[in-house]
This record gives structure tokens, sequence and C-alpha cells, in this order.
């Protein structure tokens, strides 16, 4: 895991740790609130997640690169870092479950209905564990490459669709309250928080200084596209279908005909999201690993993150079994911890440091 990751494929990373469950999760809670004004949330949450890519950039920036949870326990406390690793634990362990269980609820629904959910879960852990193993610098070399699909794709989405647009669908524009559009943002901007998985990748990021360029690049490309989706999905179906449809972006998908040369594109797509789930299983993992390693500051992370994959498996048979509850959960309740940990806790930190650097400072001039 001493590998580095350069600058572009850092941002492919961002992406690919934001878009993957974004894609399919928040059209549907995003329609619930605003309809045919979706592509605002859409907007509104970008705006949100520039500024939370800003702050995680300017942490890394007072890091130097160097680990999350070892610099807290320099420049604060060491009890107050194993404090806050051990919270920070638990919570990418239980995103890497939620991330997980949308997995295997969308293989089961749709491609494995007859396959048991254990046995799903297990292979996507055992090739996640495999990807870890290789370190992260191969995870991200494996995600640039799956990322070139969807830039195939996308191009053939636009056009595709093209014939089936309805501008009057859009119609009326701007029908909804400043409260339906909070109340709509709410959970996209959870998503665009999780930008701040680069605490844990800046270490080995070749060049940590450019933390904000990349947060800010990869969060442009996560609203691009996901503003893409839910504008095209209004204009071809309406806003009531992506109220009603689970999946909107791959019934969108599969509608498209060019010719006889380009159709089942849907297929494609398919191929694309199923290996960036792995991608963001993968990030998430190693995130959780790098937490677990800092935290208690373990040299050899190999037995204890197969003791982590099998946490991870356990929490996501027995805790999200119901599909209704994770739901209500990700349009609910999720806000809550993301703005906790991926929001306050950085801000916090960084305020801590910046108030007591002066007051060490002074200490240093009067001896």
């Amino acid at each position: 895991m001493k590998g580095k990751i350069g600058t572009f494929q850092a941002i492919l990373l961002v992406f690919s740790a934001i878009f993957p469950t974004a894609i399919v999760v928040l059209p549907v809670i995003i329609g619930k609130y605003l309809e045919q004004d979706s592509p605002l949330a859409v907007i509104f949450s970008g705006l949100i997640g520039l500024g939370i890519a800003w702050l995680i950039g300017t942490v890394i920036k007072a890091t130097g690169g160097a680990p999350f949870l070892e610099w807290v326990g320099n420049k604060i406390s060491p009890v107050f870092a194993v404090l806050i690793g051990i919270f920070l634990l638990q919570y990418y362990l239980d995103l890497t479950t939620n991330i997980l269980r949308v997995y295997v609820n969308f293989i089961k629904d749709n491609v494995l209905p007859s396959t048991p959910t254990v046995i799903t879960a297990v292979i996507i852990m055992l090739v996640t564990l495999y990807m870890i193993n290789r370190g992260i610098e191969a995870i991200s070399r494996i995600n640039s490459i799956v990322n070139l699909i969807l830039l195939t794709v996308f191009p053939l989405y636009i056009w595709g669709l093209t014939k089936h647009i309805n501008l009057h669908r859009l119609l009326p524009i701007f029908d909804h309250s400043a409260a339906s559009l909070a109340l709509a943002s709410l959970t996209p901007i959870g998503w665009m928080s999780e930008v701040s998985v680069l605490l844990f990748i800046a270490p080995y990021l070749k060049f940590p200084q450019k933390s904000t360029f990349i947060g800010v690049i990869g969060i442009c490309l996560v609203t691009l596209a996901m503003f893409v989706e839910i504008f095209m999905t209004l204009v071809v179906f309406g806003p009531q279908y992506m109220k009603d449809i689970a999946y909107p972006i791959f019934s969108t998908i599969s509608i498209i005909q060019v010719g006889r040369f380009i159709e089942n594109l849907d297929v494609l797509f398919i191929s694309y999201w199923t290996m960036s789930v792995y991608m963001k299983i993968a990030i998430f993992m190693f995130a959780t690993v790098q937490c677990f390693k800092q935290t208690f500051r373990i040299r050899n992370d190999k037995p204890y993150t197969v003791a982590l994959s099998i946490a991870v498996i356990t929490e996501c048979l027995y805790t999200w079994r119901e599909p209704e509850k994770l739901n209500i959960f990700n349009e609910e309740g999720r806000i809550i911890v993301f703005l906790l940990f991926n929001i306050l806790l950085p801000l916090g930190v960084l305020l801590w440091t910046r108030i007591k650097e002066p007051v060490i400072k002074r200490k240093e001039y009067k001896t």
C-alpha cells in the first residue's frame, strides 16, 4: 500500500466514492420533494459540496499529507485521537455496510433473485478484499479504467434520448418553495460530503497539497453527472415517473436505440455501475482499514482487514434486512451522520488546532 496516486486518479476516486450509490438512491428522494424542479436540488447540493471539499482540502493541507489521526494525536491529544478514531471507525464500518446492502438489494431485485443474500454479500466482499490487498494505487488504476466506460456511455445516453425529449415536462419552473428545495437538498448534501474520504487517502497522494483541487473537481463531476441524469429522466418520462420508479436511470437508458447498431445500452451501463460499486466498496473499506490502523497504531493490518470484512457482512445481513427501513434511514437519518462525521468533526478539529497553535507559540516565546 505504498504506491502514490496521481491527481487525476484521485479525482476519479472522489467521483467513484459518491456517484455509484447517489445515482440510484438520490433521484427518487429528490423527486419526491421537487418533482420537475429536481435539478435545482442537484445544483444547490453541488455548491454546498464545493464548500465541504474546500474544508477537507484545508484540513489535509494542515496535516501536510500525514495520516489524519496521527496528526490529530500530535496536535491535540493522543487520547482524543483514539476517541474520534473509534467513532470514525464505527462510521466507516456502517457506511461500507450501507453501500454493500444497496448493491446486494439491487442484485437481488434485478439480477439474481434466487441467490441467497449471504452468498452475494460474501462474494462481493471477497473481491473487495482482493482489491484492498493489492493497495490503493491498484484500486485507483482499475477505477480509472472503469470510469472510461462511463465516458463512453454518457454521450450515447444523451444522444440516444434526444428524440424522446419533451421540455414541456419541466413546466411549471420554480413551482416549489424554498422549504421543499432545502428538504430535497439535505440527502444529496450528505452524499457530497463523502468527499471526506480523502482524509484517509491523502497519505497516498503524490501531491496532497492539491487535495482541495481534487475534491472540488470530483464534486463538480458528480454534480454534472447527477444533473444530466435527473434532467434527462424528467424531460423523457416526467416528474411522476421519477418518484415512482426505484431505479429511474436504468429504465431511462433501456429505451435507447439508435438504428440497429446501438441498442440494449442498459447492459453496458449496468456493467459500468456494477464495477463502480465494487470500486466504492473498496474505497470505503480501505478507509475503514486505514482508520483502524491509525486509531490502534497497527502495522500489519491484513488479519484485521478480514475481521473488519466479517463485521461488515454480519451487519449487512442482520441490520438492514428490510429494504424499506434502509431507504427511510438513507432519506431521513443518514444526513445527521454525514453532517457529524464528514463536516462538523473535520471543522471542529481544524478550528481547535488553529486556536491552539497561537497559544503554543506564545508559550514557546515566553520560554
